[in-house]
């Protein structure tokens, strides 16, 4: 294993050891920074008319987020199914990215504001995705060194409140074109 220390597994798979990666705090705060600005960006325009969630612009940008957050399942994908020259660290990193900048755009597409029950329904639930992705990103990993037992259950709410969105997101684009 190219000189690594290798460790045994739940039956019997050899895993390479690795020396934690420290995040570079900086990185987080250039995203934290940009996440801000876009919301800001979008708060500031969300009365004007260009931007209007019926006209091109705002549904590109409504579009633009779903695609972001579809891709951002994309990690679960690989990291469960899929082999590959992109490594899982690469998607997480795109997970984490795709999975703020996505829900930023269709808050700017919704226009920071609560509409129909489904469109308000698939808020909810994106704010939720959200959420509980930002609370994996900074509690799990010091939780599951600690030994807690709910870090290890964690995924059992992430994963289902995807699912959800998925489907709320699927309704309001099917209720938005049929009304």
């Amino acid at each position: 294993m190219d000189g690594a220390a290798a460790t045994i597994g739940k039956g019997g798979a050899i895993h390479a050891a690795r020396a934690p990666r420290l995040r570079a705090p900086w990185v987080d705060g250039a995203v934290a920074a940009l996440v801000l600005g876009a919301l800001a960006w979008g708060w500031a325009t969300r009365r004007d008319e260009a931007l209007d969630p019926h006209g091109w612009p705002g549904y590109l940008i409504g579009l633009a987020g779903t695609v972001m957050m579809l891709f951002a399942i994309g990690f679960s994908w690989r990291k469960r199914v899929a082999q590959g020259r992109v490594t899982v660290a690469w998607w997480y990193n795109a997970h984490v990215l795709l999975g703020l900048f996505g829900p930023v755009a269709v808050l700017v597409h919704a226009r920071f504001a609560w509409g129909s029950i489904n469109s308000s329904f698939g808020l909810a639930a994106m704010g939720l995705v959200v959420a509980s992705g930002l609370v994996a990103r900074y509690a799990l990993g010091p939780a599951r060194r600690k030994g807690r037992r709910w870090a290890e259950a964690w995924h059992y709410l992430h994963a289902p409140l995807c699912m959800v969105l998925v489907m709320a997101v699927i309704v309001h684009i099917y209720m938005a074109h049929a009304y």
